[in-house]
């Protein structure tokens, strides 16, 4: 895979957010363009946008619709397993067609203009597997390759996400990456003053392109896991909060209390709750009112010991 965390959220610019929280929140996604091994090294690559996730390739880790939803069988039934993300590659598209019905977290490569197994893949063929998709799945998102350096994204339906979270991510990356390069460039420097280097060896010495390729892929992963795990505590107090309702409890717990009693900044509540959704298969859309979550009240300062 060539395409690091870093590469496409330069070629992307603003647009990367919105492929980023359509990842997270497990919305199929169609990598369309007419470069075969392009579009399924880009289809592998946007599977790092979800770490905490467990990839499975169509075709060589399953090869029928059961087994996937055997799978997503046991992750309704276990909040601990592995979460998966599916990839389908060019190769298989055909396969992918005629035995897969629901395309949930699926990134799916379509080579357009090329054959598979006996069909030919065009802008028609596209349409057909946008409607399937829709048939099981709420939205679609288009990620088209136009060539190496240019790619587009985009959903068939409106995007309902205020996209905090994801903006919020790219920005702590790139202000880390920013600040650890200029911390190791200034100690490099002071460690060669006073020998006489060329300016040539010097640059060399001083280009960080592999190591800025490494930080933004940890200070990525650090970040989407934070997230996980802030939303994975939300899913305790929320199923306690819902327990209590169900006894009587009346009082409620406010947004900024919920945030607090997780560990958790900045994001909008809805946001959060469609991402529960598409991650544990939880609706806790009941437990929201007018801004409010309703539940029990202030105990929830001592569930983690707060």
């Amino acid at each position: 895979m060539t395409y690091s965390v870093m590469r496409m959220i330069e070629l992307m610019g603003n647009g990367f957010p919105l492929l980023l929280n359509s990842v997270l929140n497990r919305i199929p996604i169609l990598v369309t363009g007419q470069d075969v091994e392009l579009v399924d090294d880009i289809s592998e690559s946007l599977t790092m946008l979800c770490p905490h996730h467990h990839k499975l390739v169509f075709w060589r880790d399953f090869t029928s619709e059961g087994e996937l939803l055997s799978v997503w069988e046991e992750e309704k039934h276990n909040h601990e397993v592995s979460r998966t993300v599916v990839c389908g590659l060019s190769s298989n598209l055909r396969l992918a067609i005629e035995r897969i019905t629901r395309f949930t977290s699926w990134i799916l490569a379509i080579p357009i203009g090329a054959s598979v197994l006996g069909i030919h893949v065009d802008e028609e063929l596209t349409q057909t597997v946008i409607h399937r998709v829709l048939q099981h799945s709420q939205n679609c998102g288009i990620l088209r390759v136009t060539s190496p350096s240019s790619i587009s994204f985009s959903l068939v339906e409106p995007c309902v996400s205020s996209l905090e979270v994801e903006k919020k991510i790219v920005s702590k990356i790139l202000t880390r990456k920013r600040q650890s390069l200029e911390r190791i460039r200034r100690l490099l420097r002071k460690s060669l003053r006073g020998l006489d280097v060329s300016k040539h060896i010097m640059n060399a010495i001083l280009k960080l392109d592999d190591e800025s390729e490494k930080l933004t892929h940890d200070v990525f992963d650090e970040e989407v896991n934070n997230y996980v795990h802030a939303a994975r505590r939300a899913v305790t107090l929320l199923s306690r909060i819902r327990l209590a309702r169900e006894l009587g409890a009346s009082t409620t717990l406010t947004e900024r209390n919920l945030y607090e009693a997780i560990g958790w900044e900045g994001g909008n509540m809805s946001d959060l709750i469609r991402f529960i959704r598409a991650e544990w298969h939880e609706d806790f859309s009941d437990c929201v009112k007018s801004g409010t979550l309703s539940g029990l009240g202030a105990w929830v300062d001592s569930m983690w010991g707060a």
